[in-house]
């Protein structure tokens, strides 16, 4: 048997009166401290429920409209007595309905008796229509929905819709309040289609103003007028009957352009120029656009304003860039053709990669050294060089020069043209351009078909918006007091929303531009 160590001690077999009083009297001191914290938790509790039960009423805005079920409203007048017969039996009999207002009359079941009637929404005055249907049909036209949209809400409810006319009928005073005269200086165009392609029977010309970004023109085209065709296949195309409907239409009809769907870019843009003076009492003499279109020429050979003055032509960098590359893509297939592979796997070829580089490169060079031309074709050759020249392949220094070099980069230095540079010296973009049309199809999405009168209005209210924020927009669109009210709450959240993506984008292209690992810099060496 192992010997045991003089260290240990054998347990004893019960504890002690003393350790028992101990541990008694330490257990009634945590029963006694646990019911007191229970207790303090407990009010605290209540007090914070009681006091998210009741919110403070003063610090709330009032609404404009509410969404009511009808049960509730009977509810409430079971306790009210009639002045007449002191019963309580107060009821809303409803009568016929115009759009989403409907009349409702206070009548005493019991004596009959009636308190008068009025409609659930006011009336405007000016129009001769409801402003809770002019707001419906602003609000569902907003998120790219029209009346289709607005039957379904209204059989989801179980409440009274409106027809076809009368969204018609609120579309149209939409689009006939929001036609304002914009006034500005300075120009940059761009044209935009419904569809995709070159079938749209939609399209649209912005012009924005290149110093302040503000939208200061634009004019909707449209082929096609739905009145017509419905008007032409019940009447017959041919009848006098239909010639007739279609003068007296002329006024109200959505087509005004019958030219093809690419040509709507430019015919919109000569509609705006030849106005600018009526309505802007401005020139537009300089425009900066892509080379895409021939919107540029056409001006120029129409001359709005006359023989003295011309038009001058700014080029987006974006554009410009982008020609650049689609040029070396269709070099390298061209020589493919020829079986000469210039986009290969070796060292310098021309690969996808790295034309999207000289593209960038090319963008750069233009951007940083604007206005000057001599310093945006130094940086141009110096990103050239800095992309093609190794130690085992050193660059053409020795190539004969002029426009018949038998070597193709002497002979580009000869026949250099600084024409496109010239029309770069704003250093600007169409960002501007582009960012307005996303606004405008996200109200009238491309993959639904609208009316040009629809398109109208998505384009005025993304325009107010773009110029005026959201706030400025529905103090324009109200007529009545905003303060506390819900509408400015979240015109307010929306605008704070707006300017602080501003600044965060800002910032990061500020962060960008400070990072000095670059392992390209244009001209710096």
């Amino acid at each position: 048997m192992d010997l045991i160590s003089s260290r240990y001690r054998k347990p004893k077999g019960r504890p002690t009166k003393r350790r028992k009083m101990l541990a008694e009297n330490s257990k009634k001191r945590w029963q006694k401290s646990s019911k007191t914290v229970d207790e303090k938790n407990s009010n605290s509790m209540v007090l914070q429920r009681d006091t998210l039960s009741e919110p403070s009423t003063s610090s709330q805005p009032e609404a404009s409209y509410i969404f009511t079920h009808k049960a509730v409203f009977s509810e409430l007048l079971q306790k009210v007595p009639c002045k007449y017969c002191t019963n309580c039996t107060l009821v809303i009999k409803q009568h016929h309905s115009m759009g989403y207002s409907t009349k409702m009359e206070l009548l005493c079941e019991s004596c009959h008796e009636s308190y008068g009637s009025v409609f659930s929404s006011f009336q405007e005055e000016a129009k001769n229509s409801h402003d809770i249907n002019s707001k419906l049909v602003s609000a569902f036209l907003s998120i790219g929905r029209g009346h289709a949209a607005l039957e379904t809400f209204s059989s989801v409810l179980n409440m009274p819709t409106m027809d076809r006319k009368t969204f018609a009928k609120c579309m149209h005073n939409l689009s006939v309040k929001n036609k304002e005269e914009i006034i500005d200086v300075s120009v940059s165009y761009d044209g935009t289609w419904q569809k995709r392609g070159h079938t749209s029977n939609l399209g649209l010309g912005i012009i924005i103003d290149i110093l302040s970004g503000l939208v200061l023109d634009f004019e909707v085209l449209s082929k096609y007028c739905h009145n017509c065709v419905v008007a032409g296949r019940d009447m017959g195309v041919d009848s006098a009957e239909f010639h007739i409907w279609q003068k007296g239409h002329a006024d109200e009809c959505d087509k005004n352009f019958d030219g093809t769907s690419g040509a709507m870019e430019m015919h919109a843009a000569l509609i705006m120029w030849r106005r600018s003076i009526s309505d802007c009492q401005m020139r537009f003499v300089s425009m900066l656009s892509d080379g895409d279109s021939k919107t540029f020429q056409f001006l120029s050979d129409n001359k709005i304003y006359g023989s003295d003055i011309k038009i001058e032509k700014e080029e987006c960098l974006n554009h410009i860039s982008k020609r650049l590359g689609t040029s070396l893509r269709n070099k390298v297939k061209e020589w493919k053709v020829k079986k000469v592979t210039l986009g290969g796997r070796k060292q310098g070829s021309l690969t996808d990669k790295n034309i999207t580089k000289l593209q960038n490169y090319y963008r750069k060079a233009i951007k940083d050294n604007v206005p000057d031309t001599d310093k945006m074709k130094t940086a141009i050759y110096a990103s050239l060089m800095h992309c093609s020249s190794t130690d085992k392949k050193p660059m053409h220094g020795k190539c004969p020069e002029g426009e018949s070099s038998w070597c193709f980069y002497k002979r580009a230095i000869a026949k250099a043209s600084d024409t496109i540079l010239e029309r770069c010296v704003a250093g600007k973009t169409q960002n501007s351009n582009e960012s307005l049309h996303s606004c405008i199809w996200r109200k009238c999405p491309k993959e639904v078909f609208v009316s040009k009168r629809r398109l109208e209005i998505a384009v005025t209210d993304a325009i107010e918006k773009h110029n005026l924020g959201y706030v400025k927009s529905l103090e324009a669109k109200e007529d009545s007091c905003l303060n506390d009210s819900f509408s400015l709450t979240i015109a307010e959240r929306q605008d704070k929303r707006r300017i602080s993506q501003n600044i965060s984008t800002k910032q990061k292209r500020k962060r960008n531009a400070t990072n000095t690992n670059a392992a390209y810099s244009a001209g710096a060496f």
